[in-house]
């Protein structure tokens, strides 16, 4: 196997178990009226997934949605495994390979938004209805759009600073 995918396995476990091991710390606030939380795992599997492509990407979305409070892991998989397959393609083909510093924090900043509300809030709620019997899938996709705008905020934020402050030989993405 090629050294880089190696690389990428070991930096994409490293991201993904931080991710688990904020979820299994507790370190998560409910969001009111849905069942579901937040707290600060997206951090790492958005800025992991981007940096360790499709195969990293899988990895760290199973390390973090696997171990969700409130026992819907089926539901977490799914929209963490989406979410991580989009930040890994999108960020390469969209924002590296075509942008260039300062755009590129921009682009990255869009596709945070993207992230949450495209891919882990529907992969939420469809597992949710999938695997849980969710009866309101609009109502509760609207709750969790609604409850993550706080979350979506801070992870912008923190993700596009450390871009920011990344050397920019680290940009590059690893597959």
């Amino acid at each position: 196997m090629d050294k880089n995918i190696w690389t990428s396995i070991i930096v994409a476990f490293v991201f993904g178990l931080v991710a688990l091991v904020m979820v299994l710390a507790g370190f998560i606030i409910p969001i009111a009226g849905t069942g579901v939380v937040t707290d600060p795992r997206e951090i790492f599997v958005s800025i992991g997934s981007a940096l360790t492509g499709p195969i990293g990407a899988v990895i760290i979305g199973v390390l973090a949605g696997i171990a969700e409070p409130g026992g819907i892991p089926l539901a977490s998989l799914l929209g963490h495994i989406a979410g991580a397959l989009w930040m890994a393609f999108a960020y390469k083909k969209l924002v590296y390979e075509r942008m260039q510093m300062p755009s590129r924090l921009a682009g990255w900043a869009i596709l945070i938004v993207v992230y949450y509300y495209v891919f882990v809030v529907p992969g939420f709620v469809i597992g949710l209805a999938a695997f849980y019997g969710e009866a309101d899938p609009i109502g509760l996709y609207i709750a969790l759009a609604k409850g993550v705008v706080v979350e979506v905020f801070i992870t912008t934020t923190v993700t596009t600073l450390a871009l920011l402050a990344l050397p920019h030989r680290y940009h590059k993405p690893l597959w």
